[in-house]
């Protein structure tokens, strides 16, 4: 299931599993009020990520094999093809992992994107800074390219800088943003949004 990302009030952080100590929970809320309230183009303070940690040797070349991701834009959004600067929150979920550790299954994300020349036909020079919550109860803290075409998949690298992984990155790997009938009508009046795309892969590299 997507994150709700409808109001402006944005709660990025969707529900972990029962599975995940109450600790992790505790975390979440405290990172989600201080995401919500940063500004567009604003990296997240790692200081902030009080999960476990592990060295880059803890975490294989395994990977995962489907999710999503969504985002909700600050501000007016994207127009047709002007160009023009674009900070957004972000959410979602990767599903069917499997590697190193072994109990890995399922992670949570969320964070931040800023796009310096986003239209609705793509996005070049773009930036993420995201935090996966793991299953286990651990996390790691990605930063990035984020660039993306309309009709097209993408393809980000994004480097670990902390957290389990540390020191490695992941590939991710997105189908095309969806292009839905709210879509169509925001980049026609200048107030496309919201959006999503799937997520065909995530991989060590």
């Amino acid at each position: 299931m997507l994150l709700n990302l409808e109001t402006d009030d944005v709660d990025v952080a969707a529900p972990l599993r029962s599975t995940m100590i109450q600790r992790e929970v505790q975390d979440m809320s405290k990172f989600r009020k201080a995401l919500v309230a940063t500004g567009a183009g604003t990296l997240l303070s790692a200081a902030v990520f009080t999960g476990g940690t592990a060295s880059a040797e803890s975490l294989d070349n395994g990977g995962c094999t489907a999710g999503a991701i969504t985002w909700q834009a600050h501000g007016p959004g994207m127009t047709g093809s002007s160009q023009a600067p674009m900070g957004s929150n972000v959410g979602g979920h990767l599903l069917g992992c499997r590697g190193g550790p072994t109990d890995i299954g399922v992670g949570t994300i969320f964070g931040s994107a800023f796009e310096p020349a986003a239209t609705c036909y793509g996005s070049r020079g773009g930036r993420a800074d995201l935090l996966v919550i793991w299953d286990n109860g651990q996390n790691s803290h990605l930063i990035g390219p984020w660039e993306w075409s309309l009709g097209q998949q993408s393809t980000n690298t994004l480097k670990i800088v902390g957290g389990l992984g540390s020191g490695r990155a992941v590939q991710i790997v997105t189908g095309p943003p969806e292009v839905s009938p709210a879509a169509v009508t925001g980049c026609i009046s200048g107030g496309y949004r919201a959006g999503s795309y799937q997520v065909l892969s995530a991989k060590i590299v």
